[in-house]
């Protein structure tokens, strides 16, 4: 078999086929040294690159993070203060209507009375008419209650110098008994903490004989 011009030139140098191709490869694998070493001396230049850039990211989410804990903050204030003013004005309507009830109510009532008076007074009208005239008292008494006209307290009830009159006393039998209501003259009536008229009683004292 004949040499290849390979074989020739290696046997000229006295070099074996063997030993060439040990030297490529060796060759071959410092080159493949060389690039990989090339490539982690890159990586390792590049290491610093993305941790700084980490450390930014870390720094903008916290710097949002601190904006937006500000901008909350200042947003539940703001709803607490909105509140705030809801609940005050409510309670200011509600003190307008009260007023404006009792407004009401106060200027009906003293006519109502006298119709209650006048009823109580009519001795000689017939029982038809008398009967009549209860209904239509009723029907007033009915609408200023739904105005939100209430008794005050009677017979029983601490007496109260706020919304009782005391026309009379007579003496308590019991200590317990002292300084009530024994017997309403004529029913007190209040509209919320606005007083119509006061309720007309006799009340139990101690010590009276």
């Amino acid at each position: 078999m004949g040499q290849t011009g390979q074989d020739v030139e290696n046997e000229g140098d006295g070099t074996s086929p063997e030993a060439a191709a040990g030297a490529e490869r060796k060759q071959e694998n410092r080159q493949d040294n060389r690039q990989e070493d090339k490539q982690e001396d890159r990586q390792d230049a590049a290491e610093p690159v993305v941790d700084q850039e980490k450390i930014a990211l870390q720094g903008r989410v916290q710097e949002l993070e601190a904006r937006l804990r500000t901008v909350s903050a200042a947003f539940r204030e703001r709803q607490d203060e909105v509140a705030g003013i809801r609940e005050r004005l409510t309670r200011q309507a509600q003190i307008e209507e009260e007023i404006r009830r009792g407004e009401v109510v106060t200027s009906l009532f003293e006519p109502v009375e006298n119709l209650s008076r006048s009823i109580k007074a009519s001795k000689n009208l017939p029982e038809e008419t008398l009967q009549g005239l209860r209904m239509i008292h009723q029907a007033f008494m009915q609408a200023l209650h739904k105005l939100g006209l209430e008794e005050v307290p009677g017979a029983g009830s601490r007496f109260d110098p706020a919304v009782h009159e005391a026309i009379a006393t007579i003496p308590a039998t019991d200590s317990a008994l002292d300084n009530t209501v024994a017997q309403v003259f004529s029913t007190g009536y209040r509209i919320g903490k606005r007083l119509v008229c006061p309720a007309r009683v006799v009340i139990h004292v101690a010590g009276e004989s």
